[in-house]
């Protein structure tokens, strides 16, 4: 759609966003509601959300026929993934029909929601309403993490009953966590794409989400962010600034390091290496008390029993199912390995590739879209590191329709000068 723009005392004027893309923003918003009334004890009503969310996209690709060339790659590779899971599902008759069920169809929902995305909201006209909204999520997200804090009905760790964690809108911090960072992420690129000046409200909203990032005790978060803010630093200005500021990162990272026990567990991981054998994994309680030695056993166990159907698997979503754990592998290319064997990796990989073609095809002609795009970037390298090292990426859905968001954010046009607005390089 050709956006119209007027000129009235010296201002642009655009049209209102397309109903294509308020339909896309309602579903979005809709499937995050139904998160936070589910934790607030309505059962079912995420589910029922992405089921509806799932029509609402079908129905708008039959409607409109429309295929974004950008994100062609990406919905081939979630259907390249749909199709093995399909083929390990047959070779695995006994396996749970409801986890694969949900996990073919939260992958079809993947795919709608990037073509979605990639044809209606990368135009100008959408950058206010996507703004808004990721605004809302994170003051709501603070408001919802304080509440969680003060009532006492925090997320609790399994022997850590000391310690009350903050998960908002989601059901894990962690999950929260990489949310709020791309919230964070995508309203820093909407503000230089639309040419704003760094104001108060958006020092407030930016300090809200850190403060609730925090409130998340989500390490695997902080280290997110840490590392796209370090990436701003060393990308962008003169050698002098990127010097002053990398120190004062430092001082920050070493403080929260001081600060916080989120990190002091780690130190038995040197003990826990010397006395574990990859080629002979023995789970021994004595030598794992974090989640990094925990992931690490979770992984060997799951490596050597993925080996044992390496073609196929064992079954879409099955890894929480058929695990010696009856646990996710947290790690998504071993996740994908056991349960879709080479060929859902095969597939995995394709649809990674679609990803890296979404941020090559970011434009880059002005300040703000290389800004933008260091931003964008970062969080994708960022969200690579977490799900390969950390944690589960293909059940987290509203972490990915946030990612899609921010790269449609970052894929929109830069607002135009001719119309009087100011170069911000130096405010960015």
């Amino acid at each position: 759609m050709t956006i119209a723009q007027t000129r009235i005392d010296g201002q642009a004027i655009t049209r209102p966003p397309s109903p294509e893309a308020i339909f896309i923003l309602a579903l979005f918003s809709l499937r995050w509601l139904a998160g936070i009334m589910e934790n607030n004890g309505i059962p079912a009503a995420s589910e029922i959300a992405a089921i509806l969310m799932l029509g609402g996209l079908a129905i708008l690709l039959l409607n409109r026929m429309r295929v974004a060339a950008d994100s062609a790659l990406f919905c081939a590779g979630i259907f390249t993934w749909i199709f093995s899971g399909a083929l390990s599902f047959a070779a695995n008759p006994n396996a749970d029909l409801q986890a694969t069920i949900s996990l073919l169809s939260l992958l079809a929902l993947y795919g709608l929601f990037a073509n979605a995305a990639g044809s209606f909201l990368k135009q100008r006209n959408t950058q206010k309403s996507l703004s808004t909204v990721m605004i809302l999520f994170i003051i709501a997200g603070f408001a919802l993490s304080a509440f969680q804090l003060i009532s006492g009905s925090g997320f609790v760790e399994s022997g850590k009953q000391h310690m009350q964690r903050a998960f908002g809108s989601d059901v894990h911090p962690v999950s929260f966590a990489v949310q709020i960072v791309a919230a964070l992420v995508a309203v820093e690129i909407l503000r230089v794409k639309r040419q704003q000046k760094l104001t108060p409200f958006h020092v407030v909203v930016l300090g809200l989400g850190c403060l609730t990032l925090y409130l998340t005790f989500a390490r695997t978060a902080w280290v997110m962010a840490l590392i796209i803010v370090a990436l701003v630093f060393i990308l962008r200005g003169s050698l002098l600034r990127r010097f002053t500021l990398m120190i004062a990162m430092t001082c920050i990272g070493a403080a929260l390091l001081i600060s916080s026990d989120r990190f002091t567990d780690l130190g038995s991981l040197p003990f826990f290496l010397a006395n574990f054998s990859f080629q002979d994994a023995v789970f021994d309680w004595r030598y794992i008390d974090n989640s990094v030695s925990w992931r690490i056993v979770n992984w060997s166990y799951g490596f050597q029993q993925a080996l044992e159907q390496p073609w196929l698997g064992y079954g879409p979503g099955q890894s929480a199912v058929s695990s010696y754990f009856n646990l996710e592998m947290h790690n998504i290319f071993l996740e994908v390995f056991f349960e879709g064997g080479i060929f859902g990796l095969a597939a995995l990989i394709i649809t990674i590739f679609g990803l890296v073609h979404l941020h090559r095809r970011l434009p880059n002609a002005t300040a703000a879209d290389k800004y933008s795009c260091v931003l964008a970037n970062g969080f994708g390298l960022t969200l690579f590191l977490a799900v390969t090292f950390s944690t589960s990426f293909v059940d987290q859905l509203m972490s990915f329709l946030l990612y899609i968001l921010l790269l449609s954010a970052s894929a929109a046009p830069t607002a135009n000068n001719e119309y009087g607005f100011r170069n911000l390089q130096n405010n960015i």
